[in-house]
């Protein structure tokens, strides 16, 4: 979960099975950094408060922020990892698509608690950003 200190510590998953393939010291990974596949974890948690959604559903809001290079396996990892920790659940829905059912994933009181813990994060990690723009302003000018 999230520290009061605004560290993540994300959902319990840090050192968790971060970074497997991603190489040593690497820090970019192809269209996208190492700081837009951390944003996708609360970014699912986000989209699941707004709707019960399936994978693909959430790989199409995830492009709507801008992380259009993510693995679809990563979406999916991260969505079980969070059911076993009781921030989600799914339920197969085969009423209203036309193909196979599709596993439809909403967020659960846990989840939502995760949720607004990840928020603050996010505003912690907004505010340094924004003073490191600030001091990076200072030194153009």
């Amino acid at each position: 979960m999230f520290k009061e200190n605004g560290s993540d510590d994300f959902a319990g998953f840090n050192g968790r099975g971060r970074g497997r393939g991603l190489g040593r010291g690497r820090r970019w990974l192809g269209d996208y950094s190492l700081m837009d596949i951390r944003l996708v974890e609360p970014a699912l948690l986000i989209f699941l408060d707004q709707d019960g959604l399936h994978g693909y559903g959430l790989l199409e809001k995830l492009a709507g922020i801008g992380l259009t290079e993510i693995n679809p396996s990563m979406i999916y990892r991260i969505l079980r990892d969070y059911e076993e920790l009781g921030l989600v659940q799914s339920e197969w829905d085969a009423d209203t698509t036309q193909g196979p059912p599709k596993r439809v994933y909403t967020i659960t009181s846990e989840g939502r608690l995760a949720l607004e813990q990840a928020a603050t994060s996010l505003r912690v990690t907004a505010q340094r950003i924004e003073a490191m723009l600030d001091l990076f302003d200072l030194s153009e000018s």
